[in-house]
């Protein structure tokens, strides 16, 4: 099993569910360090976990993930970054890494895992979406964390490649869904809503940021809503909560599951109800 982004939130959250659930993992981040953590948070024997410190846009160091792999029985695409920016001042920069670290590395990524799985008939193919791949933000919601107006009129505070680029993952994974089924491989997408990170450390954020030569710094995912922001939004949620990384993990698990044998190309929505409205 490979889990991208597996040193910081929904990441971890994944790995150390499926850690415990008995598989054996490829856990890969840009920081070994909290890839160390996430096995001593699993608390299984350290040789059911192999670290990979990697960024998976590079063909080497995708590549290395695969070392030793035979059979390989799934891959769970969850390394993903976004920029928040007021609309008239997004990037090309950005949508570039974006779509090189949301899209072009799961497809390449998921390519190299089919190729492997074929071998042994069988396989599972978890993509980490989102809802903002579904439904765009309102920004009325989110208040100072992403206002509707901002300083020199530059638009809404957005995340339009982010979004975007979920929206791909959704369609990739029914693409592969569609072309690897003969082989007896099911590739399916997640699109949480609302997670809040329990265990948010800013500077592990920043450290993994700063590796991949991002700002570490600039606004994006990970970082805390305020709680006032927070108890406005979970009234838009029929459940009333904001997610857990556990609530994310188990349908995950279920996913990559023998119960799931017959589930392919299919997005499951884990929002608490968000996009019922």
């Amino acid at each position: 099993m490979i889990v991208t982004g597996a040193g910081t939130g929904i990441g971890r959250g994944i790995a150390v569910r499926l850690l415990r659930d008995g598989y054996r993992c490829v856990l890969a981040g840009p920081v070994e360090s909290h890839l160390e953590d996430t096995v001593s948070e699993a608390a299984v024997p350290r040789d059911r976990a192999r670290i990979t410190a990697t960024d998976i846009r590079k063909a080497d160091e995708r590549k290395a993930l695969f070392t030793d792999l035979h059979p390989l029985y799934g891959l769970v695409n969850n390394a993903g970054v976004a920029f928040s920016s007021p609309l008239l001042d997004e990037q090309e920069s950005d949508w570039h890494d974006t779509f090189a670290t949301n899209v072009i590395a799961t497809q390449l990524l998921s390519l190299t895992a089919i190729e492997h799985m074929r071998e042994s008939g069988s396989g599972r193919i978890v993509n980490v979406a989102s809802i903002r791949g579904m439904r765009a933000m309102n920004n009325a919601d989110y208040g100072a964390w992403s206002p509707k107006v901002t300083p020199g009129g530059r638009g809404p505070t957005r995340m339009t490649a982010y979004a975007t680029s979920k929206a791909a993952i959704i369609q990739l994974s029914k693409d592969l869904a569609a072309a690897a089924g003969e082989w007896n491989i099911t590739v399916n997408s997640i699109s949480p809503g609302l997670v809040r990170h329990q265990h948010y450390d800013e500077r592990a954020l920043h450290e993994e940021r700063a590796s991949l030569g991002r700002d570490p710094h600039r606004q994006g995912l990970g970082q805390p809503l305020q709680p006032e922001t927070t108890s406005v939004l979970e009234q838009r949620i029929p459940l009333r909560r904001v997610g857990s990384v556990a609530d994310i993990a188990g349908p995950v698990s279920f996913l990559l599951s023998d119960d799931a044998a017959y589930i392919s190309g299919a997005n499951l929505v884990v929002d608490g109800g968000w996009t019922v409205w």
